[in-house]
Protein backbone atom coordinates (compact mmCIF):
# COMPACT_ATOMS: atom_id res chain seq x y z
CA UNK A 1 0.00 0.00 0.00
CA UNK A 2 2.80 2.50 0.82
CA UNK A 3 4.57 2.14 -2.76
CA UNK A 4 0.89 2.73 -4.36
CA UNK A 5 1.05 6.81 -2.19
CA UNK A 6 4.26 6.90 -3.10
CA UNK A 7 3.50 6.36 -6.78
CA UNK A 8 0.47 8.21 -6.26
CA UNK A 9 2.94 11.18 -5.30
CA UNK A 10 5.12 10.90 -8.19
CA UNK A 11 2.44 11.06 -11.23
CA UNK A 12 0.87 13.94 -9.21
CA UNK A 13 4.07 15.90 -9.24
CA UNK A 14 4.89 14.97 -13.02
CA UNK A 15 1.37 15.99 -13.99
CA UNK A 16 1.76 19.12 -12.18
CA UNK A 17 5.34 19.86 -13.51
CA UNK A 18 4.30 18.83 -17.16
CA UNK A 19 1.30 20.92 -17.39
CA UNK A 20 3.16 24.14 -15.68
CA UNK A 21 5.56 23.45 -18.26
CA UNK A 22 3.39 23.75 -21.32
CA UNK A 23 1.10 26.45 -19.65
CA UNK A 24 4.51 28.70 -19.76
CA UNK A 25 5.60 28.00 -23.17
CA UNK A 26 1.99 28.84 -24.25
CA UNK A 27 1.92 32.11 -22.10
CA UNK A 28 5.64 33.05 -23.46
CA UNK A 29 4.46 31.91 -27.12
CA UNK A 30 6.69 28.96 -27.68
CA UNK A 31 4.08 26.67 -27.90
CA UNK A 32 0.68 26.59 -29.69
CA UNK A 33 -1.92 26.52 -27.77
CA UNK A 34 -3.69 23.82 -29.66
CA UNK A 35 -0.79 21.74 -28.72
CA UNK A 36 -0.62 22.69 -25.24
CA UNK A 37 -4.58 21.49 -25.14
CA UNK A 38 -3.74 18.42 -26.46
CA UNK A 39 -1.24 17.25 -24.36
CA UNK A 40 -3.01 18.54 -20.97
CA UNK A 41 -5.93 16.21 -22.36
CA UNK A 42 -3.27 13.22 -22.53
CA UNK A 43 -1.76 13.79 -19.51
CA UNK A 44 -4.95 13.99 -17.60
CA UNK A 45 -6.79 11.52 -19.42
CA UNK A 46 -3.52 9.08 -18.59
CA UNK A 47 -3.58 9.83 -14.75
CA UNK A 48 -7.27 9.41 -14.47
CA UNK A 49 -7.54 6.32 -16.42
CA UNK A 50 -7.92 3.23 -13.95
CA UNK A 51 -6.61 -0.26 -15.26
CA UNK A 52 -9.12 -2.89 -14.53
CA UNK A 53 -6.37 -5.27 -13.64
CA UNK A 54 -5.11 -3.40 -11.23
CA UNK A 55 -1.66 -3.50 -12.65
Amino acid sequence: MEELKALLKVKSIMTLTVMAVFVYGTLTKQLSSELVSSVISAVITYYFTKKENGR
